[in-house]
């Protein structure tokens, strides 16, 4: 196996953890993932992020309490916010890409994280949603009003998307998910199946 392989091995043992051990997460090992997500490639170089730390209990326990998709986020040590400004054409791929640079960046620091979508959309489970062309025709108000008060409690500006929030913490959770096979995903130079 040649060293960049066993690079990329790292990268491939990488996935959600969302049990974390009661230990608080040095502000300079934060500060450290931040600075990994805003060097993220970004359309233009536009960089349209902005993140927020959350290592307050009280915090955490609100995002928890308000997000369906992140009930774990209370007992995380910290949880990085990624927004992104919508004045950008390509604002989810940016905020996507620093998202990406943070759960390494973690990673790296023997951290584990999870990805809670943000706000481009929910998880839609109810039939009674009108879909166009698989994506949802509207938002829903309720969705809509969840995204709102997620902003409220980091008390962020209304024009910023919520892309993720990452949960952080220490964990020896070392979970193995079953992933498609390499030869059923990769296609060369068309798509064949």
């Amino acid at each position: 196996m040649s060293v960049h392989s066993e690079k990329t091995a790292f990268l491939k043992d990488i996935r959600s953890i969302r049990t974390y051990h009661d230990k608080p997460i040095d502000k300079a090992i934060l500060e450290d993932i931040v600075d990994a997500g805003r060097m993220a490639p970004t359309a233009r170089n536009i960089q349209p992020w902005e993140f927020v730390v959350i290592d307050d209990k009280e915090l955490l326990a609100k995002l928890a309490d308000l997000h369906t998709n992140g009930k774990y986020i209370k007992d995380a040590a910290a949880a990085i916010m990624v927004l992104c400004s919508k004045d950008t054409e390509y604002f989810v791929e940016d905020g996507s890409a620093a998202t990406q640079n943070l759960i390494v960046a973690a990673r790296l620091h023997d951290l584990k994280s999870c990805w809670i979508g943000g706000c481009k959309g929910p998880y839609y489970e109810n039939d009674d949603i009108p879909m166009c062309e698989g994506v949802p025709c509207v938002i829903p108000p309720m969705y809509d009003d969840l995204c709102t008060r997620v902003k409220e409690i980091v008390n962020a500006p209304m024009n910023l998307e919520v892309i993720s929030i990452v949960s952080l913490g220490y964990s020896d959770e070392d979970f193995k998910a079953q992933k498609r096979p390499l030869n059923e995903v990769i296609h060369w130079n068309q798509y064949m199946r």
